[in-house]
């Protein structure tokens, strides 16, 4: 946890004998082990109650449905839908443009600006 090797405790516990004395140090080592094992209690409830917390969280997310309208969260069987309906949108085009005719470009006339959509204007 400290990372204190050999020399480092020996130090310390040279140090506490010098300041506490030998009458005491027995008692202050009993009370600093007391001490640090209610400290390894409270942690690990700690941890325990903040894993069932995120184990019901992951729970809960799982079951419900993703509401991401992003592709790459998408699960196959939703790609494949957004598939057919690409797919039906280009079927129902009845009229097919000719080699090299830009889209809807038999109903403009020339010269005139394309309608700019406001969220495109927005967007920049």
């Amino acid at each position: 946890m400290f990372n204190v090797g050999g020399p480092e405790v020996l130090v310390i516990f040279l140090v506490a004998l010098i300041v506490l004395g030998p009458q005491q140090l027995p008692k202050a080592m009993k009370t600093f082990g007391s001490v640090m094992g209610e400290i390894r209690k409270v942690s690990n409830s700690f941890q325990a109650e903040m894993r069932s917390a995120m184990d019901s969280v992951v729970d809960a997310s799982a079951t419900e449905k993703p509401q991401s309208g992003s592709m790459a969260d998408a699960t196959p069987s939703s790609t494949a839908t957004a598939t057919s309906t690409i797919e039906e949108v280009v079927a129902r085009n009845d009229e097919p443009a000719e080699v090299g005719e830009a889209p809807g470009s038999s109903t403009e006339e020339v010269g005139a600006r394309p309608a700019i959509d406001p969220a495109d204007r927005a967007a920049g």
